[in-house]
């Protein structure tokens, strides 16, 4: 029996690129990109929070569940169309909401859903992976 890859090879010759060929935008579903496209600018142009909840450390979370959630001070706030938020302080968590900037220093996101606020500091119930409901610069 033949490998993928001897079928593969075998086939291969059978094909022939077909010619590029200009279409309007609405024609162009389904299509591949005849050269490669480079864009000017990142999007987004910096890591932002997906949901509305706490930038966190990955890290300082890795025993936070349900039964025993991890309690951090809270260390101001990131808004979209704000400034730009100060540095993530080790072993404090940020509010934030849909769109703002991640603060320096943090990697994921807890949605506000798995946590609860307690005054100046909020219960962590869940522990995120890095980049956990992060939007990266320049994933778009």
């Amino acid at each position: 029996m033949r490998s993928i890859r001897e079928a593969l090879d075998a086939m291969m010759p059978a094909f022939t690129p077909r010619p590029a060929e200009r279409v309007g935008l609405l024609d162009a579903a389904g299509r591949h990109l005849a050269t490669d496209l480079a864009v000017r600018t990142d999007a987004p142009a910096f890591d932002n929070s997906a949901m509305d909840g706490y930038a966190v450390r990955a890290a300082e979370l890795e025993d936070a569940g349900e039964e025993a959630p991890v309690e951090l001070p809270v260390a101001g706030e990131s808004r979209a169309g704000g400034p730009p938020p100060a540095p993530l302080p080790e072993g404090a968590a940020m509010r934030i909401f849909t769109g703002a900037p991640l603060p320096a220093g943090a990697d994921a996101v807890v949605v506000q859903e798995d946590t609860e606020r307690r005054g100046d500091r909020v219960a962590l119930r869940f522990a995120p992976k890095p980049a956990h409901h992060v939007r990266q610069r320049g994933s778009d």
